[in-house]
């Protein structure tokens, strides 16, 4: 295999490694964003559980008492 063979061989596997960066790039991107969103989510699911908690459960004694 001559230098410049190798040297070809060397510029186009760079390039698919380039290509693979920019697609590992997107995903990782995309998935970040999905995972803000449910972190929101699960936030505002957690603040709505314990607003039920405390409407079930208030804090006063009950009237037979």
């Amino acid at each position: 295999m001559s230098l410049e063979d190798r040297i070809v061989k060397i510029e186009m596997d760079l390039s698919y490694m380039q290509d693979t960066v920019a697609q590992l790039n997107e995903i990782v991107t995309s998935q970040q964003a999905l995972v803000m969103k449910l972190e929101r989510q699960n936030e505002m699911l957690a603040k709505r559980v314990e607003e039920l908690d405390s409407e079930a459960r208030p804090n006063r004694r009950p009237p037979h008492y």
